[in-house]
C-alpha cells in the first residue's frame, strides 16, 4: 500500500478530516444515533484501507483523472461505506458526466447522512445537468428545510420554479431581496417574471428599484418607460423619457418610444413631431423606419388624409432597404385606399413573390380580385395560394365563397369544409358553409352548420338570416324563422338581405300587406338581386296590384334570363 508522501501532507490532512467526519451530521467527529442502525461494523484495519484508497482517489481526482479515482472510490467501499466516499464517487461521474451512477452514488451519501447539506447540493446539481429539472427542485426544498437562509438554493430554487410555478418563485426572489436587499440579477428576475405574468405594476415598481442601482442605464429607462405606457401612466413614462432624451436628444429607440406615448393618448400631432425627426435621423434602422410606418398606417384607419403620407414613409424604406418585402402589403393596402388598384395589385403581387409564405399578401391579392367580381381569377390566385399557405383558414373561406359566387356549389363545399376544419369557430366561414350546403340541397347538413354557429353566438346576425330563409324557403320552423328574421333585422335595419328576408317569411304566413314594405325597402335600397324583385312583384300580384307585380317581374328577367318559371309568371300575368 502507498504511503502518503511529504509533499503532500496537507492534502492527506485535509481528506482524513472529511472521511472521518462525512458519515456525522455534527461538528464532532461522532457518528449520529440516528444513522447507527445503517452503519455496519468496520474494523480500523478495514477503515485504514479505505482511508488509503479515498486519499489515493481524491489525488487522482484533483490531476483531472476521474476514470482511475472512480476504481480507487470503488475500492475503499469494498472495506467501508463510509458517505463521504459516495459522495466522492458522485463527484466522479458527473465530471465524466454519467449521471445515473452519480445520481445514484449522491443518493448513497445522503442516505448515510440525511442532513448533509453538501450532498444534496451535489445531487441537486446532478439532476440539472442531467435535465431533471422537477428532482432538483425537490432537492433544494429539502436544502432549505435544513438551512432556510440558505442564499444560493433559494436562488436556484426560484430560477427552476420560473416556468411551472413563476408565482412561487417570485415568493422565493421576494425573500432574497428582503433578506439582502435588491440586487441587480434578482430584480431583473422579477420584473421578467412580473411582466410574463402581465402584472405591469409589480414589473414597475421592481423597474424603479433596479434604477436605484444603475441610474444612469439607458435600456432600463426604457424598459420603465413603456412598462409605464401598459400601465397607461402617460405622464411618468412622458417624465422619464423626456428627461433621457435631454442628456440624449440623438436616441431613437427612446424617442420611438415617446411617440407610441403620444399615440396612446391620441395625440397625433406630437407624436408625428416625434418621428418626423426619427425618419431624419442618421441612425435610424430598418425595424424603427417599419415601426414609424406602421405607425402612420394605424393612422390613415382613423384619419384617410394620412394615407399620403404613410405611402412616403413606406416608399422611403422600400428604397433605403429594396429587397426587404415586409412594406409591400401595406403599401398594397394604402393604394386601395386611394383607389389605385393598379399600385396596389402590384405590391400585393411582389408580396406573394417575395414572400409566398405571407398569407396575408394572398389573401389581400385575392380580396382585390373578389371586391370587383371577378370570381374566376380570385379562385386561380386562391387555388395558387393555398399551395404556400395550406394552414390559413382564410385563404379557404375566400375561395369557398368565390366558389358560391362563380355557381361552383360543389368546390366552394370542399374549400369551406377546409376552412372549418381549420378554424371551426369562425362564425363567417360556418355561415357560408351553410349557405353552400343549402345550395346543393344538404338540408340537413346545411341546419348542422348553422346551428354549430348559433351555439358560438346567438346573437350573429349574418346566421339568424340566412339560417331564416333557409327555414322559411321549406315552410319549416315559421314562427322560430320570423323571430331569427327579425332579430338580425334589429342589429342591421339597412340590410336589404335582411329586410327582404323577414318581408319574404311574412309572405310565407300570407300576412302581405306586412310583408310589402319589408321587400319594397330592399329594392329602394339598391343594387336589388333578381330573386328579391320577383319577391317584390309576388307580394304585389297577391294584393291584386297586377301592373306592379309585371314589372318587378320584368325586371327581375333582366337579371335572371335563364328563370323559366318566372317567364312562364309573366306570360300568364299571375302567380
Amino acid at each position: 500500500m502507498k504511503r502518503c508522501v511529504v509533499g503532500i501532507a496537507v492534502l492527506c490532512a485535509a481528506v482524513v478530516t472529511v472521511f472521518i467526519t462525512g458519515c456525522s451530521s455534527s461538528n464532532e467527529g461522532t457518528v449520529n444515533k440516528v444513522d447507527q442502525p445503517i452503519q455496519r461494523a468496520v474494523s480500523e484495519q478495514d477503515r485504514s484501507l479505505a482511508m488509503q484508497l479515498f486519499i489515493d482517489g481524491s489525488l487522482k481526482e484533483s490531476k483531472g483523472e476521474f476514470a482511475e479515482a472512480i476504481l480507487d472510490y470503488q475500492d475503499a467501499l469494498r472495506y467501508d461505506h463510509d458517505p463521504a466516499i459516495f459522495f466522492a464517487l458522485a463527484k466522479s461521474y458527473a465530471q465524466l458526466r454519467r449521471f445515473a451512477p452519480a445520481s445514484e452514488n449522491a443518493a448513497m451519501a445522503i442516505t448515510h447522512d440525511p442532513k448533509r447539506v453538501e450532498y444534496r447540493e451535489l445531487l441537486a446539481q446532478i439532476f440539472i445537468n442531467s435535465g431533471q429539472f422537477e428532482k432538483a427542485a425537490v432537492e433544494y426544498r429539502m436544502i432549505l428545510q435544513l438551512d432556510p437562509q440558505n442564499v444560493t438554493a433559494t436562488y436556484t430554487l426560484a430560477q427552476l420554479l420560473e416556468r411551472v410555478k413563476p408565482l412561487e418563485a417570485l415568493e422565493l426572489y421576494n425573500v432574497l431581496v428582503a433578506r439582502q436587499g435588491p440586487t441587480w440579477e434578482v430584480m431583473l428576475q422579477i420584473v421578467q417574471l412580473n411582466s410574463m405574468l402581465q402584472r405591469h405594476d409589480k414589473a414597475a415598481e421592481a423597474l424603479e428599484q433596479m434604477l436605484k442601482i444603475d441610474p444612469s442605464n439607458l435600456q432600463l429607462k426604457q424598459n420603465l418607460a413603456e412598462a409605464y405606457l401598459r400601465l397607461k401612466q402617460f405622464e411618468k413614462a412622458h417624465d422619464v423619457l423626456s428627461d433621457v432624451l435631454e442628456k440624449n436628444p440623438d436616441n431613437v429607440m427612446l424617442r420611438a418610444t415617446l411617440a407610441d406615448v403620444f399615440l396612446q393618448q391620441n395625440d397625433w400631432a406630437s407624436a408625428k413631431k416625434e418621428l418626423t425627426t426619427i425618419l431624419a435621423s442618421d441612425s435610424l434602422d430598418p425595424d424603427t423606419h417599419l415601426r414609424i410606418g406602421m405607425a402612420y398606417y394605424a393612422r390613415t384607419i382613423k384619419d384617410t388624409l394620412v394615407i399620403p403620407e404613410a405611402i412616403d414613409v413606406f416608399k422611403q424604406y422600400e428604397k433605403n432597404y429594396p429587397s426587404d418585402a415586409r412594406p409591400y402589403v401595406f403599401l398594397g393596402v394604402l393604394h386601395r385606399g386611394i383607389r389605385k388598384d393598379s399600385a396596389a395589385e402590384n405590391y400585393f403581387t411582389r408580396a406573394t413573390q417575395a414572400a409566398n409564405w405571407n398569407g396575408d399578401a394572398w389573401w389581400q391579392l385575392g380580396w382585390m380580385y373578389f371586391d370587383k367580381q371577378d370570381f374566376m381569377e380570385t379562385i386561380s390566385i386562391l387555388k395558387k395560394a393555398k399551395q404556400y399557405v395550406p394552414e390559413d383558414f382564410r385563404i379557404f373561406m375566400l375561395l369557398g365563397i368565390a366558389y358560391n359566387r362563380a355557381g361552383l356549389q360543389q368546390d366552394s363545399r370542399v374549400a369551406l369544409e377546409r376552412a372549418v376544419e381549420l378554424n371551426p369557430r369562425d362564425l363567417n366561414a360556418l355561415s357560408s358553409l351553410g349557405l353552400t350546403y343549402d345550395a346543393l340541397e344538404m338540408h340537413a347538413e346545411s341546419d348542422s352548420s348553422y346551428e354549430r354557429a348559433l351555439r358560438i353566438d346567438p346573437a350573429f346576425a349574418l346566421v339568424l338570416n340566412n339560417y331564416a330563409y333557409s327555414l322559411s324557403e321549406r315552410g319549416l320552423q315559421l314562427d322560430r324563422a320570423e323571430k331569427m328574421s327579425k332579430a338580425s333585422l334589429a342589429a342591421d335595419s339597412l340590410n336589404s338581405s335582411y329586410l327582404d328576408t323577414y318581408g319574404w317569411i311574412l309572405f310565407q304566413t300570407e300576412r302581405y300587406a306586412e310583408a310589402l314594405p319589408y321587400i319594397q325597402r330592399a329594392v329602394e335600397l339598391g343594387d336589388a338581386s333578381a330573386v328579391v324583385l320577383e319577391h317584390l312583384g309576388d307580394t304585389f300580384a297577391k294584393l291584386n296590384r297586377m301592373d306592379e307585380a309585371r314589372k318587378y317581374w320584368s325586371m327581375a328577367l333582366e337579371k335572371d334570363q335563364k328563370n323559366i318559371a318566372l317567364k312562364e309568371k309573366l306570360a300568364r300575368g299571375t302567380l
